[in-house]
């Protein structure tokens, strides 16, 4: 009978010690990002049967659980991803809307502006040389926002580049990070181990990962836990990883126009798998999709512009003669002379430029850089009062060159700049709503598998209780013991 007390008092004293020191690891891990509290699951240890008697052995305990929920897990991590991608949405396309500097400073549509009216004026004062001047001037400026701005652009497509490489990167270690444990997990777990910390540090992993792209995770018939990226393939199968890799594949080619080369995110093992049109959320989605559409789209209309403003304005100011005095014959021809230089067939901008790189190639031609009597203004020689050519000029502003002859340069570059804030407000709408949507989602893990320090204080008084009430049970049964053996001697 002590016997039995004896061990009826060890198994309750193992098992009260092992739910005190499973509340101390959570109390401890209270505010552990991503811990998720564990509980003792305690069952009664196989019962003995003595005659007609049946006598219980005590208590063993059976595991110790995390308390999780794999559906909420799932919902979290699908907050995470459509969160991470409109907040990278947001950043970027804010980025770029600020490349064009159109609300607080002179933007490209002021800048055209006074270039244009800068000919409407030399049209009222053809030989005044101050107003030239600040044609020449205007012009200067204009080959420079278009510089700046083509060279922003392919500042903030480097900028892409590099960010998607260096979060393939922080991917390719997480499902490595993932893999490791999943062979620990499962080595722990064979050998009847604890493994609730392990899982919780693979699920804050997958959660990582959950930030850059969609992404699934379960465990399939075989017992291996699978991360699957979402209409993509498997990133990660039990200790297997497929890593990932960035590639710049073929460019993109709109008629003539050559753009830059697109990004690819693919997997590293092969080279013709393309997974970026697959990847809809996350910071890759948001990356890939900034980067391949809205900046490729930009960069072809600035081109545009460009290429259209250099030959529209070429082919109307090489019709035009220069502002000096051009020698004449009795019958009023011209004579040519080399000795006077170029009279007329003068180009504004430098030619040739072709449609690729146009606003990174645009300048003023020599001609007009060296000399400002080189502008010309009538489409007569020797005719001061004409300006002909000046006013034709001033009219490229307002008529349909661009897009097939359906746009302004105005209608063009406001279209451009309008797609991208409207492109932005909404993103920003999008984050907000998608960042109450994450709080929920974790408000509601918290509820089921965070820490109460209060209950688990109430956890710990009663396993202490238990504790010193087991100890008190072996006390007993030591002191029966040692009764049984008085009377015996």
């Amino acid at each position: 009978m002590g016997a039995d007390l004896f061990s009826i008092g060890r198994s309750s004293l193992r098992t009260s010690k092992k739910s005190l020191a499973t509340t101390s690891h959570n109390i401890a891990n209270a505010n552990t990002e991503g811990f998720s509290r564990q509980v003792v699951t305690a069952e009664t240890s196989t019962p003995i049967q003595s005659g007609n008697n049946v006598y219980g052995t005590g208590v063993n305990v059976k595991s110790v659980k995390r308390v999780h929920d794999k559906l909420i897990e799932q919902k979290l991590n699908h907050s995470t991803s459509n969160h991470s991608y409109h907040e990278q949405r947001t950043d970027q396309l804010s980025n770029v809307e600020q490349i064009f500097n159109e609300i607080n400073s002179d933007g490209m549509n002021k800048i055209m502006n006074r270039f244009f009216n800068s000919f409407r004026e030399l049209s009222n004062q053809p030989e005044n040389e101050v107003v030239r001047n600040l044609v020449r001037d205007n012009a200067h400026i204009v080959t420079k926002d278009f510089k700046r701005i083509s060279n922003e652009i392919v500042q903030a497509k480097n900028r892409i580049d590099s960010q998607l490489k260096g979060s393939v990167d922080d991917i390719n270690s997480l499902s490595q990070t993932i893999a490791e444990l999943n062979v620990e997990i499962i080595r722990l777990e064979n050998i009847g181990g604890e493994a609730g910390d392990l899982r919780d540090k693979r699920d804050s992993a997958i959660k990582t990962i959950a930030e850059f792209m969609p992404i699934t995770a379960y465990e399939d018939g075989n017992s291996q836990y699978v991360v699957n990226i979402v209409g993509g393939g498997s990133l990660v199968a039990g200790g297997i990883v497929n890593k990932l890799a960035v590639r710049e594949t073929a460019t993109d080619e709109v008629g003539s126009y050559k753009g830059e080369a697109r990004v690819e995110i693919g997997f590293a093992a092969n080279a013709s798998s393309k997974l970026s049109e697959s990847i809809k959320g996350g910071i890759i989605g948001a990356l890939t999709q900034t980067r391949n559409n809205e900046i490729q789209d930009l960069r072809l209309q600035l081109d545009e512009m460009a290429h259209g403003l250099v030959h529209v304005t070429n082919a109307i100011h090489r019709r035009g003669y220069v502002n000096k005095e051009i020698p004449v014959d009795a019958q009023g021809n011209i004579i040519n002379d080399p000795r006077n230089g170029k009279i007329t067939g003068i180009n504004f901008f430098k030619e040739p430029i072709d449609l690729t790189q146009a606003a990174e190639k645009i300048e003023l031609s020599d001609e007009i850089s060296g000399d400002l009597n080189n502008i010309a203004t009538g489409l007569s020689p020797n005719s001061p009062g004409d300006n002909r050519i000046a006013i034709a000029i001033s009219k490229v502003q307002h008529e349909k060159i661009l897009g097939d002859g359906s746009n302004t340069f105005e209608e063009t570059y406001l279209q451009s700049v309008g797609s991208i804030g409207i492109s932005t407000g909404k993103s920003k709408v999008n984050e907000e709503q998608s960042k109450g949507i994450l709080a929920q989602a974790k408000s509601i893990k918290e509820r089921i598998s965070g820490v109460s320090l209060d209950e688990e204080a109430t956890n710990m008084i009663k396993y202490q209780q238990s504790y010193e009430a087991s100890a008190k049970m072996i006390r007993v049964a030591d002191e029966m013991f040692d009764s049984v053996l008085q009377m015996l001697r």
